[in-house]
């Protein structure tokens, strides 16, 4: 059970088409994380981050400031719900004496909208000479899984009835052959 939770930990599904053609939706992509494993303010430019995004939600952001940076209109944003994205890191900058991340999916035209503090990078994607360490495809089940919730819990109520005839199949079938 320790094993599979340290391998789950390790991994993240590509829910989107931002990251075509270096990763897509349905990809498990292989990271590694933060602050035990590497530390956030050490993401250079380049790297590819799991973040957690409070523009990828819309629900109780709050705008704290907007800001200029490069001629792109950036965000500092606030709430209490995230979402994870996974994005490249285009720019890292400074602002009142605090680093924050300026990220894009490689598919994406434009930037993301918020500004990312160091505390909301969670995880970094592994790469082997410069490519991500990506799975293709397997990523799907669990897509599917969250995406239908009904169907996952008739699929896990069904395997559970199934389990339980075919033990109750056997306990006959041994009672009869002791007797």
């Amino acid at each position: 059970m320790v094993v599979l939770l340290i391998v789950w930990s390790h991994i993240n599904v590509v829910v989107s088409d931002s990251m075509v053609p270096v990763m897509e939706r349905g990809d498990f992509v292989i990271v590694s994380n933060a602050n035990w494993e590497f530390n956030p303010n050490d993401v250079q430019v380049g790297d590819i981050v799991v973040y957690k995004a409070h523009w990828a939600t819309d629900n109780y952001t709050i705008i704290e400031s907007n800001i200029l940076v490069n001629n792109k209109l950036l965000y500092l944003l606030d709430g209490p719900t995230t979402k994870p994205v996974i994005h490249r890191v285009i720019d890292k900058v400074q602002y009142k004496n605090n680093t924050y991340i300026v990220t894009k999916g490689d598919n994406n035209p434009i930037n993301d909208p918020e500004l990312i503090s160091v505390n909301q990078i969670k995880q970094k994607v592994i790469t082997i000479n410069g490519a991500p360490l990506v799975i293709p495809y397997i990523g799907y089940i669990s897509i599917i899984l969250k995406e239908n919730i009904i169907l996952a819990s008739l699929l896990i109520i069904l395997l559970y009835a199934y389990d339980y005839i075919r033990g109750d199949n056997k306990r006959k079938n041994n009672k009869q052959k002791t007797q």
